[in-house]
């Protein structure tokens, strides 16, 4: 049973690393402001070519740290046979 815990802390880590990147865009898109008369993305898949091309692949992936702090502990816990 004690192999319950590293296991949950790693399927913790490895949602957050797949849901993140959807989470990012969906954060961007609601805080992109209008300039002037237009927006900087004009949708979903514009907002992941900008961050692609601006950042690289790991832009899409930019504070996922603060996430997994969490995240990995607090799935590891869940884990624990009571």
């Amino acid at each position: 049973m004690w192999y319950m815990v590293p296991a949950g802390g790693m399927t913790g880590a490895i949602e957050i690393c797949i849901t993140f990147p959807t989470e990012y865009v969906k954060t961007q898109l609601q805080l992109d402001e209008k300039i002037g008369d237009s927006r900087r993305y004009k949708g979903i898949i514009d907002c992941v070519r900008v961050t692609l091309r601006e950042r690289g692949l790991f832009g899409l992936y930019r504070g996922l740290s603060v996430l997994l702090y969490w995240a990995i502990p607090k799935s590891a816990v869940r884990c624990v046979p009571t």
